[in-house]
């Protein structure tokens, strides 16, 4: 419960930098899918960061950790543009708000994939 707790204010801090970046992208005429892969870009660095040295305490600098990362991530990242998508061009909903109903969606998927795969510690490992 700890490491979700931890992991949902890594979240929070990350949602804040890609909802601003998301938003300046946008205010400047940046089409939304371009803006939220950006925007998602840099908080995924900021994730890796906080998530590695602070909710799953691994302080991995192994490649094989940071490449787990960023095909989890990049699997969040589609679905996140396809549910935006979605919401936006089906539905009509405001960017912004796809955006924030398609956040919740996808911190589940990637908590679950940063858990069980990319920060899975050793003695966790099945055979």
């Amino acid at each position: 419960m700890e490491k979700l707790v931890k992991f949902g204010f890594v979240g929070m801090l990350n949602t804040i930098i890609n909802m601003v970046i998301y938003n300046i992208l946008l205010f400047c005429g940046l089409n939304y899918i371009f803006a939220n892969s950006i925007g998602y870009g840099i908080g995924m660095i900021n994730s890796y960061v906080w998530n590695n040295i602070w909710v799953f305490k691994t302080k991995s600098k192994s490649i094989h950790t940071i490449i787990k990362f960023i095909i989890v991530n990049i699997i969040v990242l589609g679905i996140n543009n396809g549910l935006l998508f979605i919401l936006v061009k089906e539905f009509d909903l405001n960017k912004t708000i796809a955006q924030i109903l398609v956040i919740v969606v996808t911190t589940l998927i990637n908590f679950v994939g940063s858990k069980l795969w990319t920060f899975k510690e050793k003695n966790e490992e099945v055979s």
